[in-house]
């Protein structure tokens, strides 16, 4: 029976490891938090701590825009990080913007990597228009960064770049979720990397849904 029940665990720790859910090994996780990115043709570029990997990122798009590394952050989700769960925090947002200091710190960071990127999704209304009491917008947590038209290759390719960024930032900045373009990277599931993302709710090929003219960044 005992040899039973130590194949039932570890059963049961590989089927949550295949899943990201691995806060459900009370915070044990087997594997140290790494990043790593790749180009089109799945070359690994980069690979490393989260840490080292954010300082090789923030070096390339500021010193090599047309290197490997920036050209690869802009084709689409070519860098992923493998960290543990960052779980949502209460702390209320603040006037004037209406965003928790975390989320602040995440835009004033934002822009100072990629300038001033037209943004929104939050304000100061206990809730916000159009959005649900108590979700991320509305509680000051998540941004949207808007990067228009759609079918601006230009500016599709900004919107990778700031999404990959914010991957790797994500240990360091408490980031929980990023979406853009039908695709998603959540810290929860990290282990699975970006995965692709469909809008739950009605009207899912909208492209404001798909997020196609924006990235959704949402912080603990």
């Amino acid at each position: 029976m005992r040899a039973l029940a130590v194949v039932v665990g570890l059963v049961v720790v590989a089927g949550l490891l295949a899943l990201g859910r691995v806060g459900d090994l009370g915070g044990m996780v087997p594997w140290s938090a790494g990043c790593e990115v790749r180009d089109e043709a799945d070359a690994v570029l980069l690979d490393g701590s989260p840490e080292e990997v954010g300082a090789r990122v923030d070096a390339a798009l500021a010193d090599e825009p047309d290197g490997p590394v920036a050209q690869a952050l802009a084709a689409g989700p070519a860098l992923t990080c493998r960290i543990g769960p960052t779980r949502s925090t209460d702390t209320p947002k603040e006037p004037p913007l209406g965003l928790t200091p975390n989320a602040q710190r995440f835009r004033d960071e934002v822009r100072a990597t990629f300038g001033d990127v037209p943004d929104g999704g939050f304000g100061p209304q206990e809730v916000l228009p159009g959005r649900r009491p108590g979700g991320a917008h509305s509680a000051g947590r998540a941004i949207d960064f808007f990067f228009r038209p759609i079918d601006d290759p230009d500016q599709a390719a900004a919107g990778w770049q700031l999404a990959n960024w914010s991957v790797a930032n994500a240990e360091r900045l408490g980031i929980r979720t990023v979406i853009y373009r039908d695709r998603i990277w959540t810290a929860w599931r990290s282990a699975q990397g970006w995965r692709d993302y469909r809008f739950a709710g009605p009207d899912p090929d909208n492209p404001i849904n798909r997020h196609l003219d924006h990235v959704h960044v949402d912080v603990a």
